[in-house]
Parts: structure tokens; sequence; C-alpha cells
């Protein structure tokens, strides 16, 4: 025979638990897509400012020679923290020299040491306080 007092103490910790479970299930999943942005070219107007490459600037046509290639993330955030992670190789004998971001998709490159290199990894991780975030994450190459 259970005793009152293990009865409840029994109680109390399974709703204690039910409602953890509840809590977290209440986060849902992320939703995340990735798709290919179009590649920028010699010509086309730069949509940002390329950091330690002086000749691709926001507003500016892109210089010949360079290529942007993108990819577009969209994140529906449910979980607390949730990223993707994107592969960049550059098109042809083309090298990378750095990144940029339009919108809001931050992003970590893996393995510092990519310029010169033709491919690199990159995490992208939205903004913490935004539930839906979405923006475009560009391999500058020459």
């Amino acid at each position: 025979m259970i005793k009152h007092r293990r009865l409840v103490a029994t109680v109390g910790c399974l709703a204690a638990v039910g409602t953890a479970g509840v809590a977290v299930a209440a986060d849902g999943a992320t939703d995340i897509k990735v798709a290919p942005a179009p590649t920028l070219a010699a010509g086309q107007t730069a949509p940002f400012d390329a950091a330690g490459v002086k000749a691709v600037r926001r507003g500016k046509p892109i210089p010949a020679g360079y290529i942007l290639v993108g990819q577009t993330v969209d994140v529906q955030r449910g979980a607390k923290s949730a990223g993707a992670a994107l592969t960049f190789r550059c098109p042809g004998t083309t090298r990378l020299r750095t990144f940029g971001v339009v919108g809001n998709a931050g992003f970590s490159a893996v393995d510092r040491n990519y310029p010169g290199h033709r491919q690199t990894a990159v995490m992208s991780f939205p903004p913490p306080r935004l539930a839906h975030s979405t923006g475009t994450v560009y391999a500058v190459c020459r």
C-alpha cells in the first residue's frame, strides 16, 4: 500500500516532468531552407562591401575577374540554437577571397585559412532574438 506522502511526492515529480516535456515541445522544430542564390558576375552591382577586397563595394559594379557565389538561408526558429552548414566552391580556377552577407544570416567560416582555396565550409546561424530570419551568404571569388 502506498503511503500518502509517497503518493503526493510521486504525483509531484510526474507533474514536474510532464511540464518540462511540454515546455520543450512548445519550442517545436526549427525549419531551415538553403537554396542557391543567383551568381553575381563582373558588371553587376555588388550587394555589400567585401571585407579585405577594396574592389568590391556596395552599389558599385563588380570588377572583371570577380564572381560572387551565394546561398540563401531561411530559418524559422523553433529550437534555441540551430543553423546550417554551407559549402562554397569557387568556379573554374578562381579562389576564395572573402565572404559577405545580405540580410540577417550570420555566419562563421569553419576554416579561417580559406583565402586562396577553392572550397570551404561555413556555418550559418540566425540572430538569437529573431523567430524568422533570411539572408544570403556570398563567397567572393577571383
